[in-house]
């Protein structure tokens, strides 16, 4: 019964993200946040189905640090939300933002949002151990760093040679350097 209930809750997580997410994204061409609803679509199924289903897996320590990796991921995505919302000067909500924001996290990471979902996502990973976890992370992380790079390319047109300063300082995420 668990498991029917799991596989609802990830078609209605699915729906969502089509509906309300992709479809007018997909409509106004607006690539990167496509990139975006999918690496969330699929890491929101894998925290359903680790909840749920999947058992954690068995390298107790692959267990331990994926789910200290939760730490970093939290940090980053929650600094990310609350200085888009301070400093981005928002029309609406808390993005899209009017300025270009180069303090806080983003003066260390340009994507951090995509970063703190992508780090999230190898922990799921690695508590999860199981091959289709990986290979549903792996695409998951893959969108988030294809979310970024069209992003950077969504900000130059929007913020011009400012950006491309910008991107000249700051790295695209962390661990990955000047990509």
């Amino acid at each position: 019964m668990l498991e029917v209930l799991a596989y609802i809750i990830c078609a209605a997580i699915w729906l969502g993200i089509i509906f309300g997410w992709l479809i007018p994204v997909i409509r106004q061409r607006i690539v990167h946040e496509i990139f975006v609803a999918c690496g969330l679509g699929i890491m929101f199924s894998l925290i359903v189905l680790v909840s749920t289903v999947w058992q954690s897996g068995d390298i107790v320590p692959l267990v331990y640090t994926g789910l200290a990796l939760y730490i970093p991921a939290a940090v980053l995505v929650v600094s990310s939300f609350v200085t888009l919302r301070r400093k981005g000067k928002p029309e609406s909500g808390w993005e899209p933002t009017t300025v270009l924001i180069e303090s806080g996290v983003y003066r260390v990471a340009r994507h951090p949002l995509y970063l703190g979902s992508a780090i999230f996502t190898v922990g799921l990973m690695f508590a999860i151990q199981s091959i289709p976890a990986t290979i549903s992370g792996l695409v998951a992380v893959f969108c988030f760093w294809m979310a970024s790079r069209k992003e950077d390319a969504f900000n130059i047109e929007k913020f011009g040679d400012e950006y491309r300063e910008y991107m000249k300082k700051v790295p695209i995420c962390i661990p990955l350097g000047r990509i």
